[in-house]
């Protein structure tokens, strides 16, 4: 075998090691998630309690206005007693005009700050230092988040043990879902995660990774890790290192906060670009601090290789479509890298695999009429490129810059339950 045969099958073995992984983690996860699913299904909730602990609420802001008002409302009527909300604001726009009338509220702290400094996480950080001294909890919501009234309770029941430093919630990207073919695809990948894969997590206690809104984390934990990472995905990286000091992050799907989907094909590029790229950065950055820590059980080692490295598939994607090419190429000279029927069976278990967890995804979760798998599909497929260059730019730079994802406040289906004001369908 000569040197360009051998690293065609090198590529080949990446390529198909990569993605037969992958896919043979979603048919064990469809078990898991439909276990999980019964086992919820018999579980009672008792009443929520009013009183608890006192928590801060921290709502970072940057040029807001369309959403601002409604975050707010929302935040101000929760059913509960003890806990207050800061909002640190970068705001360049109106959004400071609108934040100066909450600043009366009793319960509001506004706080702006002249720059962007450590982005999202700096601005995190900078609410840290104005907690009241009585917080034991810090619960973070984007701007463009409607927390239902019960939100603060059914958060703090995720804190079953010390060992729990933070519970992630289900981010319900439903409020403009039915805008176009992109909201409706990007809620179906959303299923994917948070009611599949996610649900999938929590019951095979793996890797969960905080996902930057709908987050609640314990005060001392945090003061413990540093506070906020301010690289570009402050929430994977606060995630690594809650693992890294022995605490681990909790799930609770039944936790529903109603939020946005992009509704463009730019701003969607614009915030899995910087997914991708923050996420590959620390992947890298934390690798040997979790893989070598004495506190984490195996299972959950091996399930953040697969979390780490997801976004990485898109860069063995697109050698797996330079493969492809050589692949017919070598076919048509007689000389096969793989025989045709393992290739064969190969391609079709890979390729099951991913639209299963769509729709999966979309069955657990209830989205009868929004399982729109094949525009998601397309949509994936489109951006594997985009991924794959994020993901270098994580590998290769040291830091990134925070691409925000604008924000409508288009709402065009109302989300049940009970958020305290009224939401009324807006087509902006």
């Amino acid at each position: 075998m000569d040197i360009a045969g051998l690293a065609i099958y090198c590529i080949n073995l990446l390529v198909t090691a990569t993605f037969t992984a992958y896919a043979t983690r979603v048919y064990l996860f469809a078990i898991l998630a439909h276990r999980y699913k019964k086992e919820l299904g018999r579980r009672a909730r008792g009443p929520s309690a009013v009183e608890g602990p006192f928590v801060s609420i921290l709502i970072p802001t940057y040029n807001e206005p369309n959403v601002v008002d409604r975050i707010l409302a929302a935040c101000v009527n929760l059913d509960y007693d003890n806990y207050e909300v800061i909002v640190v604001d970068d705001s360049t726009d109106e959004t400071v005009e609108k934040l100066g009338k909450w600043a009366r509220h009793p319960k509001v702290k506004v706080i702006h700050r002249g720059r962007r400094e450590g982005w999202k996480g700096g601005a995190l950080n900078e609410g840290l230092r104005h907690l009241d001294p009585r917080s034991k909890f810090v619960l973070v919501f984007d701007a463009d988040f409607i927390p239902p009234r019960d939100v603060i309770q059914r958060f703090l029941a995720g804190f079953t043990d010390e060992k729990v430093g933070a519970v992630q919630g289900y981010q319900w990207p439903i409020l403009n879902v039915d805008e176009n073919w992109l909201t409706k695809s990007v809620r179906t990948i959303a299923t994917a995660t948070y009611a599949f894969d996610l649900l999938a997590r929590k019951a095979c206690d793996g890797f969960i990774q905080l996902c930057g809104s709908a987050m609640m984390v314990r005060r001392d934990v945090l003061e413990e890790v540093g506070g906020f990472g301010t690289d570009i995905t402050e929430d994977w990286e606060l995630t690594l290192r809650i693992y890294g000091s022995g605490y681990r992050v909790a799930y609770d799907e039944t936790i529903r906060v109603p939020c946005e989907c992009p509704s463009t094909v730019g701003r969607y590029i614009r915030q899995q670009c910087r997914w991708a790229e923050g996420h590959t950065r620390n992947f890298k950055r934390y690798f040997w601090k979790i893989i070598g820590s004495p506190e984490l059980p195996l299972r959950t080692k091996l399930d953040f290789l697969m979390v780490g490295g997801i976004f990485l598939t898109s860069v063995v994607f697109m050698l797996g479509q330079v493969l492809f090419a050589l692949d017919i190429l070598l076919l048509t000279l007689g000389q096969p890298v793989m025989p045709l029927p393992v290739s064969s069976l190969l391609f079709i278990y890979m390729s099951i695999a991913y639209p299963l967890s769509l729709l999966l995804g979309s069955l657990n979760d209830g989205a009868k009429s929004d399982r729109h798998i094949i525009g998601a599909l397309v949509l994936s497929y489109l951006m594997a490129p985009f991924i794959a260059w994020a993901c270098l730019r994580g590998l290769l730079l040291d830091s990134g810059v925070f691409e925000r994802t604008y924000k409508t406040g288009v709402i065009t289906r109302k989300p049940p339950g009970d958020y305290g004001i009224e939401l009324d369908v807006n087509l902006g």
